[in-house]
């Protein structure tokens, strides 16, 4: 049910008690004037009576008295009035004075004839009223003692039919109405006006605050002059200062939260009771691969597919104390993902569940790379060690003072100790890269890619000779790129000795160099590859090629004299450099590796 407006609950309740006390007041003015009415009359008429009694008083024989007859007609006021001289027994005196002939000489002319003789008989004045259904009237009575020469008679009654005083008062009541029904119209289009005066700052105030609650910081609270009104303007202005405040304040933690959850790298899911998703971040949604826009105060049945997630957050929302869990999501690629949850409690009872999302596919990765680093290396390096120590033993039982096998053993131990060296040296190598690296002050200088390439080609040069292989240089003499020119000379010799190694006798191997235009941001970036023609790399190695101590063939690269750090090192040389390196390879046929550095 609509409520009232407050003008017209105003306008209603003064209509009611206006229409009141008119409707009071005019009653009251009703009653009071016939009360007036009545007792005017009574009192013209008792004058009348007692007039007339005297005028009356001295006739003996009411028979033949003309005189006394005329005088008495003149005494009385109006034709409507009447008289009759009745003894103390009820009985009509007869005198031609009657206004209409007796009937009978014992009557009850008037109501209430016996009460009225016995007032006159004690020599008071009496009155009565009737109500006549023949003349439709009211009838009033009027009675005083008659004594005629002090002898008590009966009494003399005057009558009057009030049937033209009656329309003459409810004339007057008629107009009374309608001057009340006048008053009472202006009165209520002046209350209408005044209610809306008074209703007017309460309708702006009201306006005012609903603006302020709809978020509309602008509105201005005007004071009304009314103090009650004025004090709640000023609270509600106080109010809105407050919540404008304290919605800046909460606007700012809301977009540095958003911040902060779209800035992690951890997934981000808020669940409530009833397992709808409440919030989401970028990350989890990148992470559980969903929209957040469609996600979001949808039940996670129907946007998370996974069941080993939905039983987490579950068991989240269920347990008191934080749970954690793993769990595979499939792929590809393949993830492992390490969850974290803690159940939300309000005092309402309400709540449900955060969870927190970590990839640590990469993690477990790169736990795999360590575990096999460290295995590789104390394998790489307890071998050389092994063999010298079993040398040394050999010479120290006796084999020394053998001179066949003496310089035999020796030259063993020798280039185990060089292998050692060689080990050790390419771990501080890549110690040092990785540092420049990290802090980015590799020392860059403009220098010519040919001449870079020819200097690793002469290094390279003696073992290419040993195996009747060609190196092919392409490349254009002008190119010249900002470049760590060792590091970089270094990165290629080893790409160079590693086609060396695994080519064939007589397969040419081919070195080129050459700028190309970035489409994205219109840069250019220096592109040097190697590219032979050995027996190839099976492609579930070429994840992992560039892992320290990773070998493809692990017997032959031995033989070899690698140490397995050399494409790691080509790797982390690019990447100091800013670039990056790729291999494409088939089996049989021969492997590409190319080298991809940002020019400045």
């Amino acid at each position: 049910m609509p409520k009232p407006r407050l003008a017209r609950h105003f306008f209603v309740t003064y209509a009611v008690a206006l229409v009141t006390v008119l409707v009071g007041c005019y009653w009251l003015a009703t009653v009071r004037m016939a009360s007036v009415t009545d007792e005017a009359e009574f009192e013209r008429m008792t004058a009348t009576a007692i007039g007339l009694a005297d005028v009356l008083e001295n006739v003996t024989d009411f028979a033949g008295q003309d005189l006394y007859a005329q005088l008495a007609h003149k005494t009385l006021l109006s034709k409507e009035q009447k008289f009759e001289i009745v003894d103390f027994q009820g009985s009509r005196i007869d005198t031609k004075f009657f206004t209409k002939p007796p009937t009978d000489e014992s009557i009850d002319s008037f109501p209430g004839l016996s009460q009225l003789l016995s007032a006159t008989k004690s020599g008071r004045i009496a009155k009565t009223s009737s109500f006549n259904i023949d003349s439709n009237s009211r009838l009033f009575v009027v009675a005083v003692p008659f004594s005629p020469r002090d002898i008590p008679l009966g009494a003399l009654c005057l009558s009057v039919e009030m049937q033209k005083t009656d329309q003459i008062l409810s004339d007057s009541l008629k107009q009374l109405f309608i001057g009340y029904c006048s008053l009472g119209g202006f009165a209520l289009i002046i209350g209408w006006f005044i209610a809306l005066w008074v209703a007017k700052p309460v309708h702006d105030l009201a306006r005012a605050v609903q603006r302020v609650a709809s978020g509309d910081g602008t509105e201005r609270i005007l004071k009304p002059e009314v103090v009650e009104l004025a004090a709640i303007a000023e609270a509600t202005s106080r109010l809105k200062e407050k919540l404008v405040e304290r919605g800046l304040t909460l606007g700012r933690r809301d977009t540095e939260q958003e911040a902060v959850l779209d800035s992690m790298m951890e997934g981000v899911l808020a669940v409530d009771i009833r397992q709808r998703i409440v919030g989401l971040n970028q990350a989890a949604a990148r992470l559980l691969n969903i929209d957040i826009e469609v996600a979001l105060r949808q039940p996670l049945q129907t946007v998370v597919r996974n069941p080993a997630i939905r039983h987490f957050v579950l068991r989240a929302i269920d347990c008191r104390e934080p749970i954690e869990d793993d769990f595979d999501l499939p792929g590809p690629p393949k993830r492992t993902m390490r969850a974290h949850g803690t159940a939300l409690r309000d005092p309402s009872g309400e709540g449900g569940a955060v969870i927190v999302l970590n990839d640590v596919t990469e993690l477990e990765r790169l736990e795999i790379v360590r575990q096999d680093f460290v295995a590789n290396v104390s394998h790489e390096l307890k071998t050389p060690i092994a063999t010298i120590k079993g040398f040394v033993e050999t010479l120290l039982d006796g084999a020394i003072n053998e001179p066949d096998d003496n310089i035999r053993f020796l030259s063993i131990v020798a280039k185990q100790a060089d292998r050692l060296e060689a080990i050790i040296e390419d771990l501080l190598t890549l110690s040092r890269i990785e540092q420049s690296e990290g802090s980015g002050a590799l020392p860059l200088k403009p220098t010519r890619i040919a001449d870079l390439l020819a200097t690793a080609c002469s290094d390279c040069l003696p073992r290419a000779a040993e195996q009747e292989i060609e190196m092919n240089i392409d490349c254009d003499r002008n190119l010249i790129a900002d470049v760590n020119a060792p590091l970089m000379e270094q990165a290629v010799v080893n790409l160079i000795e590693n086609a060396i190694k695994y080519s064939g006798t007589h397969e040419p191997i081919l070195i080129c160099a050459s700028l190309k235009r970035i489409p994205a941001g219109n840069k250019e970036e220096l592109i040097i590859s190697v590219a032979d023609r050995g027996c190839g790399i099976h492609p579930e190695h070429l994840s992992r090629l560039f892992e320290r101590f990773y070998r493809v063939d692990k017997g032959r690269s031995r033989q070899a004299g690698g140490t397995g750090l050399g494409l790691s090192i080509v790797k982390h040389i690019v990447q100091a450099h800013g670039g990056t390196i790729s291999v494409d390879s088939q089996l049989n046929e021969g492997s590409l590796f190319c080298l991809r550095i940002p020019r400045i």
